[in-house]
């Protein structure tokens, strides 16, 4: 590029709004996770889950079966989808439920690093900052520090371990330190060709957001802070749900809200579209998923409220019925099926390079 170098900041929405949600809210969610690992059960998570998580689920299905456009382009892939998922989970759930759980459980990781990754690059759309190669030394950088986060980290490497034994598999702690060490070495590797690259590309001409960068520092702080300082699963899961449940909520909204105002489209399902109509919308599905799954209403109080006569303890008899095991068999379908749903959805919806996802951003 023949133009100067320049710093140039991009803002999704504006400078309030981004430094807010995008910046300061990691370090907000990771003390309130903190202040209900202090006081309150684990209730807490469930809480969190029925607050943020499930509607922001409600989210994908406002941006995939309620805009008119969305559904004209994503007619079929958003059809078969969900008849496919749910099949597969189903029969995949009653005989091969640990293999269903790994497969969430690792697409829920990937999900999570490829959203960072996707408003990192509306960060660079938005400031036209950047070059052509940008994106893909930006997504091995999420994919290197997330991926030595999970391996290196003691909350998560306790799991990874675990999971290791029970498979019978050979472990000794000198693998584990060796798997610690190449992760560190590779990953760190990575960080100085990474910053080398950034430095090359800006004296190239090319611009760079700040504010991306920060993004991406708050990001990661709480992640690292929340599997390294705290071995909680309990503040890990509430902090990382309100940064990425919130974050994706917000980026939502605002989509939805350009979308209308600039053809009139708007999703069936909200009669109005402002902020208050939006986020009222996303509770009452949370109501209707609770309802849908027959579990308590309690779990919405963050532990500081139960019923006043507890369900009497199942026996073994009960536990083991034909009936029970179907409710567990339909709950877990149910359960997963949302979560897998929302993250092939995304896959597709959210592509930052395609011009009609642009003009809702």
């Amino acid at each position: 590029m023949s133009q100067a170098a320049t710093i140039r900041w991009g803002y999704i929405r504006g400078p309030r709004e981004d430094l807010f949600w995008f910046v300061a809210l990691p370090f907000v969610g990771l003390l309130l996770a903190w202040l209900c690992q202090q006081y309150l059960t684990f209730v807490a998570l469930a809480s969190i889950n029925l607050w943020i998580t499930v509607p922001h689920h409600f989210g994908t299905w406002c941006r995939a079966y309620g805009l008119k456009e969305d559904w004209e382009r994503f007619r079929w892939p958003l059809i078969l989808g969900p008849c496919v998922i749910f099949a597969v989970l189903a029969a995949g759930l009653a005989w091969l439920p640990l293999t269903v759980f790994l497969v969430t459980l690792i697409w829920d990781h990937q999900h999570s690093l490829m959203q960072q990754h996707g408003l990192a690059r509306i960060y660079d759309f938005k400031a036209q900052s950047g070059s052509p190669r940008t994106g893909r030394f930006d997504l091995w950088l999420h994919i290197l520090l997330f991926g030595n986060m999970l391996l290196t980290a003691p909350l998560w490497t306790e799991i990874w371990v675990h999971q290791l034994f029970v498979w019978q598999l050979p472990i000794s702690a000198g693998w584990v330190k060796l798997v610690h060490s190449v992760s560190y070495l590779v990953t760190g590797g990575y960080l100085l060709f990474y910053v080398g690259f950034v430095l090359r590309e800006f004296r190239s001409g090319y611009a760079l957001n700040p504010l991306k960068y920060l993004f991406l520092l708050s990001s990661y702080s709480l992640w690292y802070t929340a599997s390294w300082n705290t071995h909680s699963a309990l503040v890990f899961g509430i902090a990382h749900r309100i940064m990425h449940g919130l974050q994706y909520l917000v980026i939502v909204y605002w989509y939805l809200e350009r979308k209308q105002t600039k053809s009139g489209d708007r999703p069936w399902m909200l009669p109005r579209l402002n902020g208050w109509s939006f986020a009222l919308a996303g509770v009452v599905y949370a109501v209707l998923f609770q309802t849908l799954l027959w579990r308590p209403w309690q779990e919405f109080g963050f532990g500081l409220w139960t019923a006043q006569t507890p369900p009497a303890p199942l026996s073994m008899e009960q536990s083991m019925s034909v009936q029970n095991r179907t409710y567990d068999l339909y709950a877990a379908t149910v359960i997963n099926s949302t979560a897998l749903l929302h993250y092939y959805f995304d896959s597709f919806i959210w592509k930052v390079r395609d011009e009609k996802t642009q003009e809702g951003l």
